[in-house]
């Protein structure tokens, strides 16, 4: 079913409905649960936390690799055991490429594809239980830019993500994302400003910008770098943090920037792999001397850079030499942290039809573990350097009374103990130490106020 929207139907919920919802896998994702949530307030809904009941459940899918679908599974199962009456509509990357699998799950109402996702407050318009679900999914995604129907009015976060792109033509040969999301297309300029503002304007003073592939960022001759200057004259903001972004396609005068402006000093930059044989069988656009060449430029130009990174274990054909080749890549540059992941099997990438052998299950569990360690390892360098250093933090939460963590424009994590409550603000902090998950400090003289 290619319609967008169900006709002549009302809401049934007596008084006023209420939605929750889960979201997996990325920033992008989160971003646009967010959004959603602005649309169903819009439309009249109450959202409410996901352990709450209520009469309208939206799980928002990821299909990267088949453990995050089998985690989608599990939780739909465990909402319909436990909230059989609750509307449940699921959409995200494992909605469009998994429509058929989710059919044959008794008690799904509604799924919605890439490209019916964002309307889902105008296309759900009852909420009565049906027999079978109804399906709104177009196998081709559009490529044309975009802009988003509501802004998100709902964030649980002090740093907003803003989805500024969508979709990827990189086609690396393991990856599902083109075939989830569909090729790149980027959100129109003025709507980017307007969502930054709205969030501004309620006090947020950091943004972290989104995307599939972030770096190619492209709307009425403008790129990231134009979109970053325009977002930097927001009055009330004071940082934006990239998410991921790819090492090919990060603008020589972001670097420039970077650190000297409102721009984090902050690059995840996904390598996936140390050995050059295996960055070719991946489809990926550059060599291990070009990501290092890259990095090496990018700490010479940005003071104080914090660097992540992900890396896949257990790629086809990845033996012993070609891991090594990973280690002592991640070993020579100075990461602040790494995601790692095991290597997952997507059926319709181009890697299925290259017949490379595959890593067994328990060799890919012991080198995660080595770079897990490995993490570890740089996470503590990294903090350790900032001791007796002072930092501006961005303060989120309190965990328990008094306590209060946050972070800094190199996203170190940083906590202190303080009578004021410190949630949103930020201050200047000097670090003291460091334990297992944190560095820890105290509130420097002449800090940020509450308003400021």
């Amino acid at each position: 079913m290619d319609e967008t929207r169900v006709s002549n139907r009302e809401i049934t919920a007596v008084g006023v409905p209420t939605v929750s919802f889960y979201t997996f896998g990325c920033r992008l994702n989160q971003s646009e649960s967010d959004s959603l949530a602005g649309g169903f307030t819009t439309a009249g809904y109450r959202v409410v936390h996901f352990e709450t009941p209520a009469d309208l459940c939206v799980i928002n899918t990821c299909s990267v690799t088949e453990s995050a679908e089998a985690d989608c599974r599990r939780l739909i199962r465990k909402i319909l055991r436990k909230k059989p009456d609750t509307f449940l509509a699921v959409t995200g990357c494992y909605a469009q490429v998994g429509a058929d699998a989710l059919r044959k799950i008794p008690g799904i109402d509604l799924i919605a594809g890439a490209d019916h996702k964002m309307l889902l407050p105008a296309i759900i318009q009852n909420l009565s239980k049906l027999p079978e679900p109804l399906v709104f999914h177009s196998p081709k995604i559009s490529k044309d830019d975009f802009t988003l129907p509501t802004v998100a009015v709902f964030n649980h976060q002090t740093r907003p993500n803003i989805k500024i792109q969508d979709g990827c033509d990189f086609f690396c040969s393991f990856c599902i994302i083109p075939y989830t999301r569909g090729r790149e297309r980027s959100r129109k300029f003025d709507d980017v400003l307007l969502e930054a503002n709205l969030w501004a304007a309620q006090g947020h003073k950091e943004i972290v910008l989104t995307g599939v592939n972030l770096g190619e960022y492209a709307y009425d001759g403008k790129g990231l770098t134009d979109l970053i200057k325009a977002l930097e004259a927001i009055e009330g903001l004071v940082r934006i943090r990239l998410s991921s972004i790819e090492p090919t396609t990060v603008p020589q005068q972001l670097l420039d920037n970077m650190g000297h402006t409102k721009l984090c000093p902050h690059l995840h930059l996904p390598l996936q792999s140390g050995s050059n044989a295996v960055l070719s069988n991946m489809g990926r656009r550059y060599t291990r001397q070009e990501y290092i060449a890259f990095v090496n430029e990018a700490i010479r130009k940005v003071p104080n850079l914090s660097l992540g990174t992900d890396v896949m274990v257990g790629f086809p054909g990845e033996g012993e030499t070609e891991f090594a080749e990973t280690v002592s890549l991640i070993e020579m540059l100075p990461f602040s942290y790494l995601h790692v992941f095991p290597f997952s099997e997507r059926k319709g990438t181009r890697l299925t039809r290259m017949g490379l052998d595959p890593v067994p299950q328990a060799i890919i569990r012991k080198r995660s573990r080595i770079l897990h360690d490995l993490s570890s390892q740089k996470k503590g360098a990294f903090y350790n350097v900032a001791i007796g250093k002072s930092f501006d933090v961005l303060f989120e939460n309190s965990s328990e009374e008094g306590f209060y963590s946050g972070y800094t424009g190199n996203f170190i994590r940083v906590g202190v103990r303080n009578p004021n409550n410190l949630s949103g603000q930020l201050r200047s902090v000097v670090i003291t130490g460091v334990t297992e998950d944190m560095a820890v400090g105290d509130i420097a003289g002449g800090a940020y106020g509450a308003n400021q």
